[in-house]
């Protein structure tokens, strides 16, 4: 069997399916896989999660030049409908996420999202932007951003040195998946970072409050942090 027909299999069992992108292109969707069940570990016990993973389809259906992506964990019994659920919207970090560097919070904030969200009654979703490296900028512009840090810049500065902007993440693959797993329902987006929740509303997401997530801290991400409080992250000094 070819991987085409195979995938037309899938797609005729619902196991794929196509979502709208709130404030995409004409003729632009998200196709989704899944679910697939998951067993992980969450702090030596074994759970389950179920687990979506979405790309943006332009309306050639093609990817693009570049394959946007979003892969979703979801914890939790999906067809209740009470209760608030929690949320984290986490932002791919291959340095702090599987490298365990200290540079970033990225690691802890990460490990302690999938925990909370786990444990939590009401369950909810982990959505990792598998795109968002460095803010939008990739890896390998990363690592250079890395080397202007050595000089003296701060995250954001190194990124404009580059000729990117301060922040490039695109949110609507994330809106798009709230729409389909919790259309209309409350949640607390797990953030330091009020534009989280902006960029969300933006896109049509009501519905959420946030709850601070703040893990990680110490003398080698000091200015990092320092960095996120001057733009706008509501963390402690």
């Amino acid at each position: 069997m070819g991987s085409e027909s195979a995938i037309d299999r899938l797609r005729a069992s619902g196991q794929v399916r196509r979502l709208p992108i709130p404030g995409a292109s004409a003729g632009d969707v998200m196709e989704v896989v899944g679910p697939v069940q998951l067993p992980i570990e969450v702090d030596g016990a074994e759970r389950i999660a179920r687990w979506f993973v979405g790309r943006w389809l332009r309306s050639d259906g093609t990817a693009g030049e570049r394959t946007e992506e979003v892969s979703v964990l979801q914890f939790g019994e999906a067809s209740r409908e009470d209760g608030v659920r929690l949320v984290r919207i986490h932002s791919a970090c291959l340095t702090g996420d599987t490298l365990g560097s200290m540079r970033c919070d990225c690691g802890p904030q990460l490990r302690s999202a999938i925990r909370q969200i786990a444990d939590a009654s009401e369950g909810g979703l982990l959505i990792y932007m598998t795109t968002h490296e460095g803010r939008g900028i990739g890896l390998w512009s990363k690592a250079a951003a890395y080397l202007l840090q050595a000089d003296g810049l701060d995250t954001y500065a190194a990124n404009r040195a580059l000729a990117f902007p301060d922040d490039q993440r695109d949110f609507r693959l994330a809106a798009a998946v709230l729409e389909d797993l919790l259309p209309n329902r409350r949640f607390e987006l797990l953030t330091n970072n009020p534009l989280k929740l902006n960029s969300l509303e933006r896109f049509g997401v009501t519905g959420a409050t946030r709850r601070a997530l703040v893990e990680g801290s110490s003398p080698h991400n000091a200015c990092y942090l320092r960095a996120k409080r001057e733009h706008g992250h509501l963390l402690p000094t």
